[in-house]
């Protein structure tokens, strides 16, 4: 099986420009945007998420819909809590509504609309590659990266791990031998 080649993805200073950007223009948009840049959710996870699946005394999503059937916790920093928090709040949104009452469509055609900003063909998904390759990065292991995304095989996790030539070298050049 030959993998895609998913190596082109966006660095986090792209990422923040994307957000910001998006900060400028709508509050909605841009809570949304940061949700799947900052927790590597699926799209349409995200979009099943109600007041009642946050948890801000314990800082956790619980996503109830996740793919194939299953239900993950999604661990947030207290920014995003609060950020989710507030929003719900100023919405009055009701416990069983979706906090993002939008279609997987409207939420492509926003991601691409702010990606145009840097000048890439951005996608959705295209948010779950950048996180994995962070969070990477900063030393999660593989296993832990495995659970977050939610994958059930570690097979489908090694392929958001596509390091680009920059990291290669960054890692071989910190390699003693």
């Amino acid at each position: 099986m030959r993998m895609k080649n998913i190596t082109g993805y966006l660095e986090k200073e792209q990422v923040d420009q994307v957000l910001g950007a998006a900060h400028q223009c709508s509050a909605r948009e841009y809570r949304m945007l940061r949700m799947l840049w900052r927790t590597g959710v699926r799209v349409n996870e995200l979009l099943t998420i109600t007041p009642r699946d946050i948890e801000p005394h314990n800082n956790v999503m619980n996503v109830t819909k996740a793919k194939g059937g299953k239900q993950r916790r999604v661990h947030l920093d207290a920014e995003k809590i609060k950020m989710l928090s507030e929003y719900v709040s100023a919405k009055q949104l009701p416990d069983d509504r979706p906090v993002f009452a939008l279609k997987q469509r409207q939420v492509r055609n926003i991601v691409k609309r702010y990606g145009s900003v840097i000048g890439k063909d951005v996608h959705p998904h295209t948010s779950r590659h950048p996180y994995a390759i962070h969070c990477v990065r900063n030393g999660w292991d593989i296993r832990r990266l495995q659970q977050v995304l939610g994958h059930s095989s570690l097979n489908v996790t090694t392929v958001y791990l596509q390091f680009n030539d920059r990291d290669i070298k960054e890692f071989y050049n910190k390699t003693p031998f």
